[in-house]
């Protein structure tokens, strides 16, 4: 190699050096000062201030949230949901933020690029709360055309219930959300699912739109003065040719059926008094399934209870938040920490209260529609009517008269006798002891099967049949109901010290043979 060649060697690998130093610079470090990484903020309110503004200052981060969406400048991001807006088959996302000058939350919807991978904004849609607690937003094919709508849904700061649906419309110059329906109430909203056929679940057909429940006090949308106990009920339902939901019925609930005096004691205006109505056990008046759901409040222990067969869910109660007609509850799953579940709770009568349940998760869960319902109060005086004067005696002295008695659908020859009894069911026959009581204001007979099974419940309530006699008084014949000692109901109970339920179990009419 020639002498000059070698400085004009090294010359040319200093320029290469050099140039990759650059442009590593250049690419890698710029990149590196431009990502953004999004977090959570959730804001926490006073736990002694149930209508309390929630302070920033005081948030906690409990999760870490990322989105690819862009944020700008004064955006905060509280959390994120994944949904298809568009129904291309891909992916997009909705973000939920708050804004640096404005204390309410923000929907912001992204469609992500399918060849870039890059996420486009689309106009935000501004919301008028400011508690995340009381907020929830979802996905869900309302119409059955297999296009997914945006749902947000909660309770205001001045006790109202909002619900706003959206759907995705690109038509002309039109690309981005379009509100469908949008309902507020003093009451409560709901949204009534029904089955859809297996055609639509494999996308070969349309499905059943579903129709928006709203619950409101009579005399809301107009000045008249009411006295906020008659309700009024609206169903809505979709309209294809408008695009829109609409109203398609209302029905009117009196005052006098909801027993105004009463339900105005309940609602005095503190957590307490509400949450005292709420506590023991409910359950539901229709179960589609065939399994009977329950609901157990425990105010004092700040327990919500969900009973169904043999398991149970236990979520911690957290926030309450009174309505017009009813509270606002947020629950976190004692097992699960990261699933909350709000409680939307509406008083339709002294004993009877309508609950809707959201799950805050971004998934679809088919089962959790099947708690939403009507509840009545587990309470000796809902499920058996009153009975003030004792009848122990009675029912001891005419079960162990001479004679067996007898049900037409269930046993034949039972007997009672000191504090055995036997029955015979078909080619069984069994045996064993019983006890008589009475708890609270009902005679309670308690059995126990000498063998390991029984086709009895272990606890029934009793009560006296009743038949129709004439009779003839001043020289006029007339009907008279009087009780039937030959014939005796029992209702299965769970018992206990101070208090009878009712429970699972057939209840049978016995006859004396």
């Amino acid at each position: 190699m020639k002498p000059k060649t070698i400085p004009l060697l090294f010359l040319i690998i200093a320029i290469i050096l050099g140039g990759t130093f650059f442009v590593s610079r250049k690419f890698f470090v710029q990149n590196e000062k431009t990502l953004t990484r999004a977090k959570i903020v959730t804001p926490v309110s006073s736990e002694n201030t149930e209508s309390g503004t929630e302070r920033q200052s005081a948030s906690l981060e409990i999760e870490k949230y990322e989105t690819f969406v862009p944020l700008y400048t004064g955006e905060t991001l509280i959390s994120t949901l994944t949904l298809d807006i568009n129904n291309d088959g891909y992916d997009d996302e909705v973000i939920l933020i708050r804004k640096m000058n404005s204390q309410n939350l923000w929907l912001v919807p992204s469609l992500i690029d399918q060849e870039t991978g890059i996420y486009k904004r689309l106009d935000p849609i501004p919301t008028e709360f400011t508690r995340t607690r009381t907020f929830s937003y979802s996905g869900m094919d309302l119409t059955g055309d297999h296009k997914t709508s945006l749902i947000y849904q909660g309770v205001k700061d001045d006790g109202n219930y909002v619900m706003e649906i959206f759907m995705y419309k690109k038509e002309g110059s039109l690309n981005g959300m379009v509100n469908i329906g949008d309902f507020t109430c003093d009451g409560t909203i709901f949204i009534q699912q029904t089955e859809r056929s297996e055609s639509y679940e494999l996308s070969m057909s349309k499905g059943e739109s579903f129709s928006v429940w709203v619950y409101k006090s009579e005399g809301q949308d107009d000045s008249k003065t009411s006295n906020g106990q008659n309700q009024i009920q609206e169903e809505y339902k979709w309209n294809s040719s408008t695009q829109k939901y609409e109203l398609a019925q209302t029905i009117k609930v009196t005052a006098g059926r909801l027993a105004a005096k009463e339900l105005s004691r309940i609602q005095d205006g503190t957590v307490e008094t509400f949450a005292s109505f709420l506590n023991g056990l409910w359950y539901k008046t229709s179960n589609t399934d065939g399994n009977i759901r329950y609901l157990y409040f425990n105010y004092e222990n700040k327990e919500i209870v969900q009973l169904l067969s043999d398991t149970q869910e236990v979520y911690e109660w957290e926030d309450s938040k009174l309505r017009h007609n009813g509270i606002y509850l947020t629950g976190v799953n004692a097992d699960i920490m990261n699933l909350h579940r709000r409680f939307d709770i509406a008083l339709t009568n002294i004993d009877e209260i309508r609950v809707t349940i959201r799950d805050d998760i971004n998934l679809v869960i088919k089962e959790a529609p099947l708690w939403d319902g009507q509840y009545k109060k587990m309470s000796q005086q809902s499920d058996f009517g009153t009975k003030k004067i004792s009848q122990l005696a009675s029912f001891q002295s005419e079960l162990t008269k001479s004679g067996a008695w007898s049900s037409s659908d269930l046993m034949t020859g039972i007997t009672f006798k000191d504090s055995t009894y036997s029955l015979q069911l078909d080619e069984l026959t069994e045996s064993g002891v019983y006890a008589m009581e009475e708890i609270g204001n009902y005679v309670v007979i308690q059995f126990r099967s000498d063998s390991l099974t029984s086709v009895l419940n272990e606890a029934y309530s009793l009560e006296f049949g009743t038949k129709t006699i004439t009779e003839t008084v001043r020289k006029k014949t007339v009907e008279k109901v009087v009780t039937d000692y030959d014939s005796i109901t029992f209702t299965p109970v769970r018992v206990t010290p101070t208090d009878c339920f009712s429970a699972e179990g057939r209840i049978f009419t016995l006859s004396r043979e």
